[in-house]
């Protein structure tokens, strides 16, 4: 109904353009309620009975089901932590969670399924990259402001989408540092690089490989894995003939699983495997068992306060029955990702001379855009002026008996910004 208010204003406008000689004062009156007409319909008016609704859109089914899980239970805890505050101007929050199951297809379907409801003004999510970018295109279109806690593909925030948000980290700074880190610390010189042909995993290996090579590294192989596979031999067979000191692979934890059990089947059991976020899970370390031993991963810096995260964990553990880290590393993220949400919901909406709820959609997307020191459990909570809200630090771990313990990285190989 909105879009169709403003066509008939822009065509009445048109025909009006199209007399032979308009009067000036008529044509000032024509464009003074053209814009009022435009600023209304991204007005919305809330009725009394009605709840407002944030979209969840996460991965419970494929890929990162624990993960996925984590993600949703953050957010639902922030939201039901605002909800007993007094909601917003009192109304309550709804969180609706859906399951793009980390595909583009279901990510589509899930954006429209949101874009459809007229009572949902913004969505956390989606997980993946490879959901986050085709559900932006729909989230654009339908005026939907998205805070991905955990997307880092660099294509996600580059394409200058002003509804397409993130907490998450940028694969961008991710890579480089990850490959400072192989060259300069682990001081390899010769690597394979592998990915799962993923916007994520493909971007990922894409920057690695630049940037080692860049540092006057080898790369010996940059191979495309089928994420469906089940025996990675005849890849890795191909790759250790050509002795590489480490393999990196820029993906999800299942792959990961079946390529370090695997590498020491074809001989390469003396290699360093490197992955990234994808692979940080606890579930990596239960489906690799015994292989995951020396393993190494990146992941964006938890830098936010100790006691904030320790009454988060608290909150998240009596809510949930469980500890947040035993189900994926995003849980701070996606909880900072619903309160930048939340925030930007209180900072437009207004009561009208009725009492009723007024929500202007355009100036929502703009007020999530604007987030600034926000103190996020993440860390602090900064947008630039692409949607990149998150930390710019990485870490690195190393899987040592069944647990992650964090490595130093030199200060000098992180990168400060990228825009």
């Amino acid at each position: 109904m909105q879009r169709f208010l403003v066509f008939l204003v822009i065509l009445g406008m048109a025909l009006s353009a199209c007399e032979d000689e308009p009067e000036k004062e008529d044509e000032n009156e024509a464009t003074r309620e053209a814009t009022e007409a435009a600023q209304v319909a991204t007005e919305v008016v809330v009725a009394e009975e009605k709840v407002i609704k944030i979209g969840l859109a996460t991965d419970l089914s494929n890929v990162l089901p624990a993960p996925g899980l984590d993600i949703a239970q953050a957010a639902q805890l922030a939201v039901d932590q605002f909800n007993a505050e007094g909601g917003l101007l009192g109304y309550q929050i709804e969180l609706v969670i859906e399951d793009d199951q980390c595909t583009g297809e279901g990510a589509t379907t899930v954006a429209n399924l949101f874009a459809s409801d007229p009572d949902l003004y913004a969505v956390v999510g989606h997980v993946c990259s490879g959901a986050s970018i085709p559900a932006s295109d729909v989230y654009a279109d339908a005026r939907i402001p998205m805070v991905s806690p955990s997307s880092t593909a660099g294509a996600f925030t580059a394409r200058g989408l002003d509804v397409a948000n993130r907490v998450a980290f940028n694969d961008n700074i991710q890579g480089v540092v990850a490959a400072r880190y192989i060259y300069d610390v682990l001081e390899s010189r010769r690597i394979a690089v592998l990915h799962d042909n993923s916007s994520y995993g493909e971007g990922l290996a894409s920057t690695v490989a630049d940037t080692f090579e860049s540092l006057g590294g080898d790369i010996l192989s940059f191979e495309v894995i089928d994420p469906e596979d089940q025996d990675y031999r005849p890849v890795l067979t191909v790759i250790a003939e050509q002795n590489p000191d480490l393999i990196y692979l820029g993906g999800y934890q299942n792959q990961a699983a079946l390529l370090v059990a695997q590498m020491v089947e074809v001989g390469m059991d003396d290699v360093i495997f490197f992955s990234d976020d994808g692979v940080y899970t606890q579930d990596f370390l239960d489906l690799a068992g015994e292989f995951s031993e020396g393993v190494y991963v990146s992941f964006g810096a938890q830098i936010g306060d100790a006691a904030l995260n320790a009454d988060f964990d608290l909150a998240y553990e009596e809510s949930f029955g469980v500890r947040p880290d035993e189900l994926g590393p995003y849980h701070a993220q996606a909880y900072d990702a619903a309160n930048m949400i939340l925030s930007a919901l209180e900072a437009v909406a207004a009561l009208d001379e009725n009492g009723e709820l007024v929500i202007d959609r355009e100036a929502l997307i703009k007020a999530v855009r604007e987030t600034e020191n926000m103190e996020g459990v993440s860390g602090m909570i900064n947008c630039e002026a692409n949607g990149d809200c998150g930390t710019v630090v990485i870490d690195i771990f190393r899987a040592e008996q069944g647990a992650w313990v964090k490595m130093d990285v030199p200060e000098e190989l992180q990168v400060s910004s990228i825009n």
